[in-house]
């Protein structure tokens, strides 16, 4: 069933007061925990309660799983190769920058899990009350990103099918220009898919565990399958792309290798920073340790599929395709290559439409959540998402080639990296674990750190730091016709060069120039004080009814 809407105030007034009336948007105030009386609030940004603490090890793997194995991450891999690497320098990329992301996601799915509030309200007790906003923005913001990627690379599959089942579909008149990147048939697809997902994004993902299992069971048939044909087409050329060399060497193979594991990181570096609004419902913060292991081991996999074939497409036809679609358009000329190109790609749209629900409608509706929490609850996060996040990007013009794909995805994690790494330093070098939940709720409290802007300065350091040496490489990724010279070197590692020079100047200056109030003696969790008021409340209900009966009697 459909998430309920959570506010009531909106009915009372009518829809020609909604249409010319803000204050007619308005969502009706919910009690907070901890929050001040004047500080507006919502149930979504209150620390989990113990009854809702659910997340297992099982939980973490099978959330991966449906988040990893799309064809983005196939399509990922696989433009390794347009870099000069071979198939298993690809999977050595991904490996490399697998387990580099997933001790970092670990990390911060630990704090999740300890303190059990919201990434948007974790981040408060690291970058200050109000700092933690442009994290929240960026975070969310790059969600919708990949809402509108995933949305696209949808709605090629249902092209694809469309094409299967009418062939004729594959000559409907194109209108639009060369430069747009994209075709009138791949616009309406688009929004085909766009228009099939968006009821099921407003489903919550507990209510759609059967899309789930039949993703969980035929995606990896699809890739195998995949696979297995490529290797088959290339016949005896199988064995010589197999063992192929490199044909990039010394600084060029140092670039490409280490631009490939810069784009695996920066892929889901918006969950190194987020986890926490996922392991906060964990019944143990062990259980996010799991990531680890699970998050390089299904990468590396899904890493291999593409990878193989990726070669042996270039063995065949002597050009890269780097895109699973791109392949099953190719099958599209018999009647039996149209039922296999129809079931492959729409196992590929719908495992793009699960990782939409499960990474990037709920996330970024969280984040906008706690921005306006005055306006906005889940249920309009997810509908913004859904439409403004989607068709604000232009999708078609990213995913037009393998080079432009890498280097967007590049660009972007040079906030993101040092935001994870600093959040990080924070928990475990800075404060030592203990972090006083109850406060993280007060704009006047300790986390303002002691100036009205609420900004701790020491974390304001470290991301410009951090962040203003890759600036022209992220210049030059998103115009190539800027020549930023032996920057370039650097920018292949911004995402490594981010987390350790974000955590290290922000752990120096915290240990150097320590915010006294932050540093707490004792951690204080919210369960704990909640707890602690149940008590108190039942002892004060005992005492009056003993005097209740000791007056009566």
């Amino acid at each position: 069933m459909v998430r309920p809407v959570t506010h009531a105030a909106t009915s009372e007034y009518t829809t020609k007061e909604k249409l010319t009336s803000v204050k007619a948007w308005e969502l009706k105030k919910e009690p907070s925990a901890f929050a001040p009386a004047h500080i507006w609030s919502n149930s979504d940004m209150e620390p989990v309660p113990r009854e809702l603490w659910s997340w297992t090890t099982l939980t973490f793997a099978a959330y991966w799983f449906s988040d990893l194995i799309n064809p983005g991450s196939w399509s990922q891999v696989s433009s390794f190769v347009s870099l000069g690497l071979t198939w298993w320098e690809s999977l050595l990329a991904t490996l490399t920058g697998g387990v580099i992301l997933a001790s970092v996601v670990a990390l911060n799915g630990i704090v999740g899990a300890k303190l059990h509030t919201p990434f948007a309200v974790t981040s408060r007790a690291a970058f200050g009350y109000h700092l933690s906003k442009f994290c929240v923005i960026s975070r969310m913001v790059i969600a919708w990103f990949w809402f509108s990627i995933n949305t696209y690379q949808g709605g090629t599959g249902i092209q694809i099918c469309l094409t299967a089942i009418w062939p004729s579909f594959a000559h409907l008149p194109n209108h639009l220009p060369e430069s747009s990147g994209t075709t009138t048939a791949g616009m309406l697809c688009f929004f085909l898919f766009w228009l099939i997902q968006f009821p099921f994004c407003l489903i919550h993902p507990s209510n759609l565990r059967l899309m789930f299992l039949i993703k969980g069971c035929t995606v990896p048939i699809v890739a195998i399958g995949m696979m297995g044909w490529s290797i088959h087409k290339a016949g005896d050329q199988a064995s010589a792309v197999m063992k192929a060399s490199s044909t990039v060497h010394g600084l060029n193979g140092y670039f490409a290798f280490m631009t490939a594991v810069n784009a695996c990181i920066s892929t889901w570096s918006t969950l190194a920073c987020n986890i926490g609004d996922f392991s906060r419902y964990s019944k143990k913060p062990t259980s996010a340790l799991t990531q680890v292991a699970v998050v390089p081991m299904l990468w590396t996999i899904c890493a291999l599929f593409g990878a193989i074939t990726a070669n042996m497409t270039n063995a065949i036809y002597g050009e890269l395709l780097f895109q699973p679609f791109d392949i099953c358009a190719l099958w599209l000329d018999n009647r039996g290559g149209r039922a296999a190109a129809f079931f492959c790609s729409l196992v590929w749209a719908m495992a793009n439409m699960t990782t939409n629900i499960t990474a990037n409608s709920i996330s970024s509706a969280n984040d906008l959540t706690t921005l306006f929490p005055r306006w906005v609850n889940i249920f309009r996060g997810q509908l913004f998402a859904i439409t403004v996040g989607v068709w604000a990007f232009a999708p078609w013009k990213v995913l037009s080639s393998a080079g432009s794909f890498i280097s967007f995805m590049g660009s972007y994690a040079i906030v993101l990296a040092p935001i994870a790494a600093i959040l990080c330093a924070d928990f475990y070098l800075v404060k030592g674990q203990k972090i006083d939940v109850p406060a993280l709720y007060d704009p006047n409290g300790i986390y303002r750190y002691g100036n009205t802007l609420g900004i701790n300065w020491r974390a304001l350091v470290a991301l410009v730091v951090s962040i203003g040496p890759n600036m022209p490489g992220m210049i030059n990724a998103l115009n190539s016709s800027i020549d930023i010279g032996n920057v370039k070197y650097l920018y292949a590692i911004a995402c490594i060069f981010g987390m350790v020079v974000g955590a290290g100047v922000y752990t120096t200056l915290s240990w150097i120039f320590p915010a006294h109030a932050t540093l707490i003696s004792e951690a204080v969790y919210a369960q704990d004080v909640l707890d602690a008021r149940g008590s108190d409340n039942a002892s004060h209900e005992e005492k009056d009814y003993t005097k209740a009966g000791v007056a009566e009697v």
